[in-house]
Order: structure tokens, then C-alpha cells, then sequence
């Protein structure tokens, strides 16, 4: 039998507070699991925008430490142009894959900008340092632009959700319209004249990859039976 230690009334066995004056009932014999709860979280949960920050720091060092090395190497040991080009790799690799991890809302359209003046920066330097015979300008720049107005349109264009089949057909469409840039460069650069026969090829397997996946878009049965067969 107990009773409350303040108003002492009769308590029954097992009462958390008295029923009178609410005064919480202490028990000596229960155990204190107060002071078994750890007072920091065993697990450390790490936001995500500090993960990312953090991922970037780790992978920058292990992208930083090696070409430190190399310069320092090839400053004091030897002398080696291609050391500038690894650089140069490493630098555009850091803008193209860590670098959008810094931003809290990437904006494609600007790191698609950023990604593609840091690639011909990069390939201008092999123009710098080595024979300059005009194929930056003829071959180099044509592509890299073609290529870049691609992605902008592919960007725009998936604003709205597209189903697989299509994005697919637009994907060759990008290929192939992208063949026939290169080749047209080259057998311009090289032959000074209008030849276009591979992107031919191109356009022939291109085309009826394209008539493959639309008829699949058109068919309901063949597209139930996709999606059953492959997971789609």
C-alpha cells in the first residue's frame, strides 16, 4: 500500500499520478531508462545539400592531388607538354560532373552553356600548342554548336512528359541529323567539297529504327506485350 507524498491519499498499485493532486508517483524499484538514451543520435543524418557539398570536396581533392603531382613533377623532373592536356581533361571533367552538384537549382540551360564553352576552350588548346591548319574553325566549333543546339531543343522539348517510343524516335533523329554535320565538316575541312555518303547510311538505319518505334507507339497490342515481356 502507498500513499501520495503530498496530500497523502491512498494510492492504487500501479498509478502514474495522484488522483487528487496529480503529483506524479515515483517507484525506487522501477529502472530509469532516462539516462540509458544516448544524448547525441547513434546514426549522423547529414542534409542533402551538405552531402553533396561534402562529395564534392572529397572527389575535387582526388581529382586535385594527382595533378599537383604531375605539375610539380614535370616542373622540377621533366618536361612534358602532354601534362597541360591532362589539366585541361581534369578541369573540363570537374565542370561537367561536380560542378552542377553546387547548385541548389541547376539550370540546364546554363550549365549545358557552360559545359559546352569549357569544352572548346579545351580543344582550343590543342590548336594553341599544336598545328593550327584551321580545323578548330572548320570542324571543331560547327560540331560542338550543333551539337549544343541539340541538347537545348531536347531540354525544351521534354518539359512536357513524352512516352519512351518517342523520345526514342528523337534521339535517332538527333543522331543522325548530327552525322551529317561531322561528315559535311570533314569532307569539307579535308576534300573541299561537298560529299555525303556515310550520313546516307545513317539516315537509312536511322529511319527505320524511327518506323520500329513508332509502329510499336501505334500498336496496343505489341506495346502491351513490351511492356510485359521487358519490365517497361
Amino acid at each position: 500500500m502507498s500513499y501520495c507524498v503530498n496530500c497523502g491519499v491512498e494510492l492504487e498499485k500501479g498509478c502514474s499520478s495522484c488522483p487528487l493532486c496529480d503529483t506524479p508517483v515515483i517507484n525506487p524499484r522501477e529502472k530509469n531508462t532516462d539516462c540509458e538514451k544516448p544524448v547525441y543520435p547513434e546514426n549522423l543524418i547529414i542534409p542533402k545539400s551538405l552531402s553533396k557539398k561534402y562529395w564534392v570536396f572529397v572527389l575535387s581533392l582526388v581529382l586535385l592531388i594527382p595533378n599537383l603531382v604531375l605539375v610539380i613533377l614535370n616542373t622540377l623532373i621533366f618536361d612534358s607538354g602532354v601534362v597541360k592536356y591532362i589539366v585541361g581533361g581534369t578541369v573540363v571533367a570537374w565542370i561537367w560532373f561536380l560542378f552542377p552538384l553546387l547548385w541548389k537549382k541547376p539550370i540546364p540551360v546554363i550549365l549545358l552553356a557552360i559545359d559546352a564553352l569549357a569544352l572548346l576552350t579545351y580543344l582550343d588548346m590543342f590548336r594553341i600548342y599544336g598545328d593550327d591548319n584551321g580545323w578548330f574553325k572548320s570542324i571543331v566549333m560547327p560540331v560542338v554548336i550543333a551539337l549544343w543546339a541539340i541538347c537545348n531543343l531536347f531540354i525544351f522539348w521534354l518539359k512536357k512528359p513524352r512516352n519512351k517510343p518517342l523520345i526514342a524516335i528523337a534521339v535517332l533523329g538527333a543522331i543522325n541529323v548530327m552525322s551529317f554535320v561531322i561528315e559535311i565538316c570533314m569532307n569539307m575541312f579535308y576534300n573541299g567539297r561537298l560529299e555525303i555518303v556515310i550520313s546516307l547510311v545513317m539516315t537509312a538505319c536511322c529511319v527505320s529504327l524511327m518506323i520500329f518505334f513508332a509502329f510499336i507507339e501505334r500498336s496496343r497490342r505489341l506495346k502491351a506485350w513490351a511492356k510485359r515481356k521487358f519490365f517497361m
